[in-house]
């Protein structure tokens, strides 16, 4: 009995770590959203990539020209995100790197 626990104990640590190495990222500027269709395209460098999302709320404030990471899994040969995280811009401090001079 102590044997059977140990060895289901076991497979279930390997299938946590396993779904969590299965995740992807990937952060870039918003090429193109549609929200009605839940599909947002990415392009960082030259490499552009399509998602279809789970839901379309996870796309409804994303705008082209936007900055995001995109947490996603595969399945059916199709990038599914699970999440859509928008970059903040960075501020420049207004001084222009002269210290107000």
């Amino acid at each position: 009995m102590k044997r059977s626990v140990t060895i289901l104990i076991i497979v279930f640590v390997l299938l946590t770590f396993a779904g969590a190495a299965l995740a992807a990222e990937m952060s870039g500027e918003v090429t193109a959203v549609d929200v009605a269709k839940g599909t947002l395209e990415l392009k960082t460098g030259k490499v552009e990539a399509n998602f279809d999302c789970e839901t379309g709320s996870l796309i409804k404030d994303v705008k082209v020209g936007d900055h995001v990471t995109v947490q996603y899994k595969e399945a059916g040969g199709k990038k599914i995100a699970t999440k859509v995280s928008v970059m903040k811009e960075k501020s420049t401090g207004g001084s222009g790197g002269y210290g107000g001079y």
